[in-house]
């Protein structure tokens, strides 16, 4: 029972990290066929030429003024590679996701013979963390996308891009790093314990 569950879960990680990997890729290619028609980004107005552009459909009595939430923006003759750097975080994060599907298997491996401290595992693990890293990075290469797309349409002054980093991967990077430095300890505190005789 416990083989025939250790096999499923390998399955099941691996399948995951196949899917995200070609969804990330298929996203991709799929953004390079739009282009020529249009491109919908999330932007920012800036606070200045909210209110001059009417943006919350009424005239806004004095005093008041809109606030800094994102709006979507339909612009069309988009380019290739404005479509692919829009979705590159996807891309990014589909691949990060194959590659730690391999790893995690790795690691799910050992621990199920019971071998936690296994050669190879804390190298594993940091590269789970590079991973997370590289992932949280891609996040900031759509607002790239949008900045190419508000200066070709000539409104990089009235709108900007929305800031999207989030530090939930940066946090999972740096929990990772902590993770391989312990099992490294761990490995080299259990080849210096004598073997019991």
């Amino acid at each position: 029972m416990d083989r025939l569950f250790v096999r499923l879960a390998l399955y099941v990680v691996r399948f995951a990290g196949a899917v995200a990997g070609v969804w990330g890729v298929a996203y991709a290619v799929n953004g390079a066929t739009q282009a020529g028609g249009e491109i919908v980004v999330r932007v920012v107005p800036r606070l200045e030429d909210a209110e001059r552009l009417g943006l919350s459909g009424v005239k806004l009595p004095r005093g008041l003024s809109l606030g800094d939430g994102e709006l979507p923006l339909r612009v069309w003759d988009s380019t290739a590679a404005e479509q692919v750097l829009f979705r590159a975080d996807v891309l990014v994060g589909g691949l990060c996701a194959l590659v730690a599907a391999f790893l995690v298997g790795g690691l799910l491996t050992s621990v199920f013979e019971g071998e936690p401290y296994r050669r190879g595992n804390a190298a594993r693990v940091a590269w789970l963390a590079v991973l997370a890293l590289v992932s949280g990075a891609a996040q900031a290469v759509p607002a790239l996308a949008v900045a190419a797309v508000l200066d070709r349409a000539g409104a990089g002054g009235t709108f900007g891009p929305p800031s999207g980093l989030s530090w939930l991967p940066f946090t999972g990077a740096a929990l990772l790093a902590a993770l391989a430095l312990a099992l490294r300890a761990g490995r080299r505190a259990r080849a210096d314990v004598a073997p019991v005789t």
